[in-house]
């Protein structure tokens, strides 16, 4: 029974998740075309350029979560890991790997 609770709010957890994260995505994109329509500017031309970009920051966090990830494994397969490090390391490669793609992801090269 308990199983079946936690899968049933894992679920609508997820499905929550990726259903803000789809709204909010939506509504950026609209905000962001309005704004470079202000301008006069193409948005076709400035979206492409700034969709490579994101793209090369998406790896990027992700290759750093993974890496955190690995670390985690070869703790726990040949140390001792205990309580929060674990976490900790996975908030560390985060936080590591954005800050990577912040500065590598920059469109105007500053």
């Amino acid at each position: 029974m308990e199983k079946a609770i936690v899968v049933c709010v894992s679920t609508v957890t997820i499905t929550v998740f990726l259903f803000l994260t789809w709204y909010f995505w939506h509504k950026a994109k609209s905000r962001e075309r309005m704004f470079l329509l202000e301008k006069g500017l193409d948005p076709k031309e400035t979206v492409d350029k700034i969709q490579n970009t994101s793209l090369l920051k998406v790896g990027i966090i992700i290759i750093g979560l993974s890496l955190g990830l690995l670390i985690i494994y070869f703790i726990e397969k040949f140390g001792n890991i205990h309580g929060p490090e674990g976490l900790a390391i996975m908030g560390l490669s985060g936080g590591i790997s954005m800050i990577i793609a912040n500065k590598a992801g920059n469109v105007n090269g500053k």
